[in-house]
C-alpha cells in the first residue's frame, strides 16, 4: 500500500508538474504574443510620429522658404524704392541748380519768339530769380514787356520758370518739378530694368 501511494503521489507530482509546465508554456506564449502585439503598437506609432514630424518638418522649411522668399522680395523693393527717391531728389537739385540765371532767360527768349503775341501772358519765376529776370526782360525784350508780358514771383515754381496766357487756361511749364518729371518719366523703365537685372 505504501507503494501505491507513493506511486499515486508520484503521479500527482508529475501530472501537476506537467499540467504547471502546460500553463506555463501558455503563459509564456500569451505573454510573447502580448509582447508582440505591444512591439506591433509600439513601432506603428513610432512610424506614425515620424510620418508626422517628417509632415510638420516639410511645412515648416516650405513656410520658412516662403518667408524668405517674401522678405528678398521686400528688400528688393525697398532698394529699388530708395534708389529711385534719392535719384529723383538728386535730379531735383541738379535741375534746380541749373534752372536760374542765364537759363530762364535763353528760356524766356525762346517762348516770346515762339509765342510771338505775349499780351497778357504771366511768366512765373521763383522769387529770387523774379527781380532779375524783370530787369533782364525789360533790357531784352521791351517790346513783350510794354505789350503786357508779366513776370511773376510765384512761391510754387521753386526753380525754373512756368509761362501761362489766356488767364491761366494755357501753361508751358518749364519747372524743376516738370522737368523732374519728365526726366523721370524717360529714366524709371531703363532704372527699373537696371535693378531687375542687378537683383538676378
Amino acid at each position: 500500500m505504501a507503494e501505491e501511494l507513493q506511486s499515486l503521489l508520484e503521479k500527482i507530482q508529475r501530472e501537476g508538474i506537467e499540467k504547471a509546465n502546460a500553463e506555463a508554456a501558455e503563459l509564456i506564449s500569451e505573454a510573447k504574443k502580448k509582447a508582440a502585439e505591444l512591439l506591433s503598437d509600439a513601432e506603428r506609432k513610432v512610424a506614425e510620429l515620424n510620418r508626422k514630424a517628417e509632415s510638420d518638418a516639410a511645412v515648416l522649411l516650405s513656410r520658412s522658404e516662403q518667408s524668405i522668399r517674401q522678405a528678398a522680395r521686400d528688400i528688393v523693393l525697398g532698394v529699388r524704392q530708395a534708389v529711385s527717391d534719392t535719384l529723383s531728389r538728386v535730379l531735383l537739385d541738379e535741375v534746380g541748380k541749373t534752372l536760374t540765371g542765364g537759363c530762364l532767360q535763353t528760356y524766356l527768349l525762346k517762348v516770346v519768339e515762339q509765342l510771338g503775341d505775349v499780351s497778357g501772358a504771366e511768366v512765373h519765376v521763383a522769387p529770387a530769380d523774379a527781380e532779375a529776370l524783370l530787369a533782364f526782360a525789360r533790357t531784352k525784350l521791351g517790346a513783350a514787356v510794354q505789350g503786357g508780358l508779366k513776370v511773376v514771383a510765384d512761391q510754387d515754381v521753386g526753380a525754373g520758370i512756368s509761362v501761362r496766357m489766356d488767364g491761366g487756361r494755357i501753361e508751358h511749364s518749364f519747372t524743376a518739378q516738370s522737368v523732374l518729371e519728365a526726366m523721370t518719366a524717360t529714366l524709371r523703365p531703363s532704372l527699373a530694368k537696371l535693378l531687375s537685372e542687378s537683383g538676378k
